[in-house]
Formats: structure tokens, sequence, C-alpha cells
């Protein structure tokens, strides 16, 4: 699992802020009920779906086009926050000002970087295993 955050646009109007997430294999999500969706062009022009309650409208989790078989967990979900240690910080240059960066960040990158996000989420996944 690799841990984030993204600092795009999107990502600022939708959650208020920058997102702070876990990117995971969505196989490895389980989940009661039905969601709905929202789909929208992300900050790298791909598509970004949005799966939330209908109930309260809390968006459970983001499934994004450009990386096929993942998808993006909010942090806020999980219980014990503690343990959330984003290592990895996309669109950088989209950052508020007034926002520090997070002393466990390992890779920072001005845009989405693909090629490194997904070489970075590869490592991370092999690790686990």
């Amino acid at each position: 699992m690799m841990q984030f955050q993204c600092h795009c646009t999107v990502c600022q109007k939708v959650f208020g802020s920058s997102l702070n997430a876990l990117a995971i294999p969505e196989d490895e999500l389980s989940y009661e009920g039905e969601l709905h969706r929202h789909s929208i062009k992300g900050g790298s022009g791909n598509e970004l779906h949005y799966n939330y309650c209908p109930k309260c409208s809390v968006i459970i989790y983001n499934k994004p086009d450009l990386l096929d078989g993942m998808i993006y967990l909010p942090a806020g979900l999980l219980c014990d926050q503690i343990q959330f240690t984003p290592t990895v910080e996309l669109w950088t240059d989209d950052k508020a000002e007034w926002l520090e960066q997070a002393k466990t960040i390992k890779a920072s990158f001005p845009d989405n970087a693909t090629v490194e996000r997904l070489q970075e989420l590869l490592e991370n996944l092999e690790q686990r295993q």
C-alpha cells in the first residue's frame, strides 16, 4: 500500500483541502451496502470515480482510471489515523502555501508523476508479501 497526499485542485475542491489517502488493490476492500458513483476528470486528465454512501454522501473510495485495479481510500476513514504516514506527495505545484510538508514524505512531485508513482506503489506492494 502507498500512503500519499494529493494537492491537485480537484482534490482541494472535493475534499476542502489536500487528499490524504492510501492506494490499495481494489480486491482488498470489502464493504457492506450499495455505493453510488460520481465520475469527473482528475488532475491528470483521466477519469476519477468517487464511490460514496447514498445515505450520508461520504466518499468511501476513489477509483482512478490511471491505475487499473487500484483504489484510493481516504485516510480520514481509518479508525486510527495516527498510523497514517504519507511517503509521497503529488501535485505540489498546486499545494496551499500554508500547508507544511509531512516529515514522513520521501518523494514530492510537482504533478501526478505517473511513472514514479507506479514504481513506488509496486515497491510497497512487493514489500507487503
